[in-house]
């Protein structure tokens, strides 16, 4: 069981790792760690060094952290493994933050020592008022399915409640063993179905905010940007919608689990290898498309403008913080996905709403 357990651990590890990893090569070439650059600048020889030194010290401390993580999974205490996996997870974000800060200020001083080659010959904003005419998601029709599974668990549930254990194993340790179990009520067997509900509309929210989010297009080569992030937009979409579907059947599978006793080594390796294939589909993704769909088909010439320069709105290159901007949900600068506008009152509402539903859910089914 503890190579099983290893394997799952490290197939899960790596592409995360990998994600944060290879990060600076992800984003739009006018971006170089949340720092607006020309792509003549992006492209130079001193911060494709950069890029290199950040690879370099990020996959020694993710490396470090793997040998870590492996060596706390083969601990038989259920306490300990716990507090390694929590340790481990702490440390992947505040190493990911402290790296990204560092680069942060490391390019932020390069830039300013360098005026003359950050500076572009002329700064234009393009808008394309035709662009939410393009497909850009896919519908949130696709949910529909979503849902069937859902209720067609809850049902099935219910119809064999009475066969269900009087009680049932809700968390287990690395090598399998039941660490925490709850009695048996309508509550605790219906709980996951609930969650299920709860993540679908989550997941048909963000599909929505893909749609309305604030659109960025290159000015150089306008239409060629277009189809790079409708393209980036559509795959983002069927991303969330594959995600919500393994998600809701593994959701399905634990009850399932709970109700035939299935056997425990099969329950985990189903539970991390569906948890692995949605973190590797997310790093296929980036590779494939990367920020805004700057990996599809970039032009053969290159760029005579720079966007608008608006660093100061970035505040440590990935909080964006503008009163002016009625965008809500805007392209990040470091990574792929969206960020919100912190400067706008519903971005706080939303973030707030969504982080209050999560946690009383999480209550009421434990």
């Amino acid at each position: 069981m503890y190579w099983i357990s290893n394997l799952i651990l490290i197939l899960m590890f790596l592409p995360i790792s990998a994600s944060l990893i290879f990060m600076p090569y992800f984003t739009r070439d006018t971006v170089s760690f949340g720092i607006s650059v020309s792509t003549d600048m992006y492209y130079s020889e001193p911060l494709r060094a950069l890029r290199k030194r950040y690879v370099f010290l990020s996959s020694i401390l993710y490396t470090l952290l793997l040998l870590f993580c492996l060596i706390g999974s083969s601990l038989r205490d259920a306490l300990q493994q716990e507090l390694i996996l929590v340790i481990s997870v702490i440390s992947i974000v505040v190493i990911s933050m402290v790296i990204n800060l560092m680069f942060y200020y490391k390019m932020k001083k390069y830039k300013s020592e360098h005026p003359m080659v950050s500076i572009p010959k002329s700064t234009i904003l393009a808008v394309d008022t035709g662009f939410r005419r393009n497909k850009l998601i896919f519908s949130n029709k696709w949910f529909i399915i979503h849902f069937l599974i859902t209720i067609f668990s809850a049902l099935l549930a219910l119809k064999y409640y009475n066969q269900f254990p009087d009680t049932l194993a809700m968390k287990f340790d690395f090598q399998g063993h039941v660490t925490r179990s709850v009695a048996k009520t309508h509550r605790t067997v219906l709980g996951l179905n609930l969650m299920q509900f709860v993540m679908t509309c989550l997941f048909m929210f963000i599909n929505m905010t893909i749609l309305k989010s604030k659109q960025q297009i290159s000015s150089d080569h306008p239409e060629n940007s277009i189809k790079q992030n409708a393209t980036f937009r559509r795959r983002s979409s069927l991303f969330i919608i594959i995600t919500g579907l393994l998600m809701v059947l593994l959701f399905s599978f634990i009850q399932l689990n709970m109700l035939f006793e299935l056997n425990v080594q099969i329950l985990s390796l189903v539970s991390f290898l569906i948890t692995a294939i949605i973190i590797i589909g997310a790093l296929v993704l980036a590779f494939t498309t990367g920020q805004g769909g700057s990996r599809i088909g970039k032009p053969s010439t290159g760029s005579s403008t720079q966007p608008i320069n608006d660093d100061s709105h970035w505040k440590l290159g990935g909080i964006y913080y503008n009163p002016q901007d009625p965008s809500i949900w805007i392209e990040k600068r470091m990574g792929i996905g969206w960020t919100v506008n912190f400067a706008r009152p519903i971005s706080w509402i939303i973030l707030l709403a969504i982080t209050a539903i999560i946690i009383v859910v999480s209550l009421f089914i434990s």
